[in-house]
């Protein structure tokens, strides 16, 4: 959720724009482009991957050490320990002021790709906006796209089938994984520009270059059918309540002090994937509910979503 403006987002900000990835290089000590193809393709690939994602608010103060603590959060509560198993982190709402510290990492710097490295890519006025972290034994493709409707990385990685007879014989598929941030609730045209833009999302993990794939982030779902939205793209919310949930346990937002009391509490993010073969999503477990920083600040006003991609 965020409160900014959106004049200007629009139906027709829909082109696609190539950026890189970045590994920090201890020797140089500094960030610097890699030809992902050299490097991943040189790796053993992965059957499952840990896909995160964690709306870290840009409006609050202090966003420096919010940022180190959604940080320290994630290497010892949520990926345990000093390496990462594989996986996908997908933030949204990142101030340009947090770049630095995310940048400055020793944990990110050791074991992740990032793009973007700066904000730069951002929309205007670039103060806050998408990154994805890719830790460093996933096989990622050289192209990833940006778009400008509103804020979505597009990411392709490489995975094994455990059953390669049932992919046409082939030993790796190309899954998409797309870190969103949908509309904002402070816009009258909201309901109509989320749904063109989780439609546009949707449309990417069609592509006959890609084999299906995953959408994570702020979905911004408080219209009233948002849930039937997902379902009529095609696509599974695993993290979807059923009659045996109390239905605010799968609540992300509204819970915090600082909580714009005219809205209620609510599912806004979510981790949706394409039913197509044996790729699956796991149902997420929420975290963040104790994510503070050393001062007492929480770390977001948001809590964040973990789960494992099977193929």
């Amino acid at each position: 959720m965020d409160f900014a403006s959106s004049s200007s987002s629009s139906t027709h900000q829909n082109e696609l724009h190539a950026l890189k990835f970045y590994r920090y290089h201890t020797t140089r000590k500094c960030w610097k482009h890699v030809t992902l193809r050299e490097e991943s393709d040189q790796r053993p690939l992965h059957h499952d991957i840990a896909i995160i994602t964690w709306n870290i608010d840009f409006t609050g103060l202090q966003v420096i050490e919010r940022m180190q603590g959604a940080l320290e959060y994630l290497q010892h509560e949520i990926l345990k320990g000093k390496t990462p198993p594989p996986c996908v982190i997908l933030l949204q709402e990142v101030h340009s002021k947090a770049m630095i510290e995310l940048r400055s990492n020793t944990w990110v710097r050791k074991h992740f790709y990032i793009t973007p490295i700066d904000n730069l890519k951002w929309p205007y006025p670039n103060i806050y906006g998408n990154v994805t972290l890719i830790e460093r034994s996933v096989s990622v493709k050289e192209l990833v796209f940006y778009t400008l409707r509103r804020r979505a990385l597009v990411t392709d990685i490489r995975l094994a089938p455990r059953e390669p007879e049932l992919y046409h014989g082939k030993r790796d598929v190309t899954v998409r994984v797309i870190n969103t941030h949908l509309e904002s609730l402070e816009t009258g045209h909201g309901p109509v520009y989320r749904a063109d833009q989780l439609f546009l999302c949707v449309e990417l993990l069609k592509e006959e270059s890609v084999y299906g794939g995953v959408i994570g982030g702020d979905f911004n779902a408080i219209d009233e059918d948002s849930t039937e939205q997902v379902r009529d793209y095609g696509l599974i919310d695993p993290g979807e309540p059923n009659e045996y949930t109390n239905e605010q346990e799968s609540h992300t937002w509204g819970f915090h002090e600082k909580k714009p009391w005219k809205y209620p509490t609510g599912r806004l993010d979510k981790i949706i994937f394409t039913p197509r073969g044996e790729l699956m999503v796991e149902a997420p477990d929420i975290f963040g509910q104790d994510a503070k920083t050393e001062e007492g600040d929480w770390v977001s006003d948001h809590f964040g979503l973990v789960t494992d991609l099977h193929l």
